[in-house]
């Protein structure tokens, strides 16, 4: 087996950077999301490794980013991920005073799920009561920017903590 070749000068040393690159170089820059008629609540959760160490985040829009929270939920797969991501951002509306919400996430099964009523669902549907009204909308990743870099930065840190 031949010895593996030093890294060059000045290319990226993290896996997390690495991934930021690549995401950015296949999908260009991050779209804005389309305007809505109400506030608009971006939500994104994501994990490394499913299950994994686990991270999700709510964005609060109404023509500029009113508001943002992202934490990391411990051990968790993807799709609880998503599912606690939105009950945050509701938890985020609300605390904001907003009545009526347009939520989007990039996650086409939680979507179906809360639509359908599913029993996975029923924490956001609970945190979703007393909001005069809740559009759910999937919406494209690329779409989903801003949430979805606060995930990836709890995830992959792009610079250590002393």
């Amino acid at each position: 087996m031949s010895p593996r070749k030093p890294r060059r000068k000045g290319g990226t040393l993290k896996d997390g950077e690495r991934r930021q690159l690549a995401r950015a170089s296949r999908h260009g820059p991050a779209a804005a999301p389309k305007p809505s008629d109400r506030p608009l609540l971006l939500c994104d959760g994501g994990s490394r490794g499913n299950p994994g160490t686990a991270a999700i985040a709510a964005v609060l829009i109404d023509g500029d980013v009113v508001e943002q929270r992202a934490e990391l939920i411990g051990h968790a797969g993807a799709a609880e991920a998503e599912y606690r991501a939105l009950v945050l951002g509701l938890e985020l509306a609300r605390s904001c005073g907003v009545e009526e919400v347009e939520v989007r996430c990039d996650s086409q099964l939680a979507v179906r799920a809360i639509r359908a009523g599913a029993p996975v669902a029923a924490p956001v549907l609970e945190a979703a009561r007393g909001f005069r009204g809740v559009r759910w909308v999937w919406h494209p990743r690329d779409e989903n920017e801003a949430a979805d870099a606060q995930v990836r930065e709890l995830l992959w840190p792009t610079a250590q903590s002393p």
